[in-house]
């Protein structure tokens, strides 16, 4: 009697230990693998600490969603829809704000890997939201001065001046 008492607490401790082990893949597999990356690369590091001189008196934030600055408006469901998916994946180089948090510009950096056209769909999806986007070459970066006077152009002079 004692061998099969012995063979099933073994078979019970075997099947224990297949569900323990089962339990930890699965939830693994629904966890995923991830690893840390960097918010900026060199180049845009150093663009944001430009912008970051240039603009004292903003905050600027790098790697902005644009759902998190612009929303779909159409009244119809499935354009709504299909509208958010057209932005749902992109995000922004960097948003200006003013210290109350209002939105004041987008600044995107370029490089060789941006394509002119659909930069062009971006931006006007922007401007219509009423956001204005700035683009600076990435191999021609713009110096502070620069930099200021496009993001804050200074009003014309009126003739009653």
């Amino acid at each position: 009697m004692k061998p099969n008492v012995m063979t099933m607490m073994g078979l019970t401790i075997v099947v224990v230990l297949a569900i323990v082990l089962l339990h930890k893949l699965s939830t693994r597999a629904k966890l995923g693998k991830y690893q840390r990356r960097n918010l900026m690369t060199e180049n845009e590091r150093e663009f944001f600490g430009r912008l970051l001189t240039a603009l004292p008196e903003h905050l600027i934030f790098p790697q902005v969603a644009m759902t998190a600055i612009i929303e779909a408006s159409s009244t119809d469901r499935d354009r709504a829809y299909r509208d958010r998916l057209r932005i749902a994946q992109q995000r922004v180089d960097y948003l200006v704000c003013s210290h109350r948090g209002d939105i004041v510009v987008v600044i995107e950096l370029d490089d060789k890997t941006h394509d002119p056209e659909k930069d062009h769909v971006r931006d006007k999806r922007l401007l219509q939201a009423g956001i204005r986007t700035i683009r600076f070459q990435s191999r021609n970066k713009p110096t502070h001065a620069l930099i200021r006077a496009v993001v804050l152009p200074q009003p014309l002079p009126t003739l009653e001046s």
